[in-house]
């Protein structure tokens, strides 16, 4: 995971900003379905921001949290976290190339994954390995166009997605074991997008209890 970047994941930092505890959805009815995933306390948390610029340095207001508290390789996560448990993990900031670097490294524990203003994955197929995996969230993505293959996902039941806007393709939940479906467009203005996929999926669910879709003129 090299590159100009660096990585977060002291828990002091995190502790001390809004990231402390990442609301996951506005449909709260997922606190009623699935109080578990509704407010978490992660166990694995990586903030990944771009390293700070000769300007940025310059400026009289310039904070410098990521000297302070990041690192510019994870390249022993496992030596980081130690026997931290892995089921509850919170990446943001995370691009496609460290994702997939990453992804190996929980793919045997995850069983939340919240990917929290990451707008750069377009391709989530590596979650197909995760088999342990119970939610997803994801918090603004303008990338992401296809859902990936959830045969293997046996466990997944929750899909909390906010703020995208190209999602195509979700034929993959019809072979899934989700309940639970949030999906929603709207950017921060409350402007939301066409729907793009095809809505009779839905009705082809066998488990699917409960479902929000902040759509234009979508039901």
């Amino acid at each position: 995971m090299n590159g100009k970047c660096s990585y977060i994941f002291d828990v002091e930092w995190f502790e001390n900003t809004a990231l402390k505890n990442p609301i996951c959805t506005s449909d709260h009815t997922l606190e009623e379905y699935f109080p578990e995933f509704y407010s978490l306390h992660y166990d694995v948390r990586i903030l990944a921001a771009k390293s700070s610029t000769t300007e940025e340095k310059s400026s009289p207001f310039y904070n410098d949290y990521r000297e302070r508290y990041g690192v510019r390789i994870l390249s022993d996560f496992d030596k980081i976290f130690g026997d931290k448990p892995k089921k509850y993990v919170f990446l943001s900031g995370f691009t496609q190339t460290q994702f997939v670097q990453i992804a190996p490294k929980i793919k045997d524990t995850a069983e939340v994954i919240y990917f929290f203003k990451c707008p750069r994955i377009k391709d989530l197929s590596g979650l197909s390995q995760f088999t342990n995996l119970k939610c997803v969230h994801i918090f603004w993505n303008n990338s992401l166009e296809s859902l990936w293959e959830m045969k293997n996902n046996k466990q997944l039941r929750v899909i909390s997605f906010a703020a995208i806007s190209k999602l195509k393709s979700i034929e993959t939940l019809k072979d899934s074991a989700v309940e639970y479906i949030h999906l929603d467009s709207s950017d921060n203005n409350g402007n939301r997008k066409q729907a793009l996929f095809d809505l009779k999926v839905f009705e082809q669910m066998q488990n699917l209890k409960h479902i929000f879709l902040g759509y234009k003129d979508c039901f």
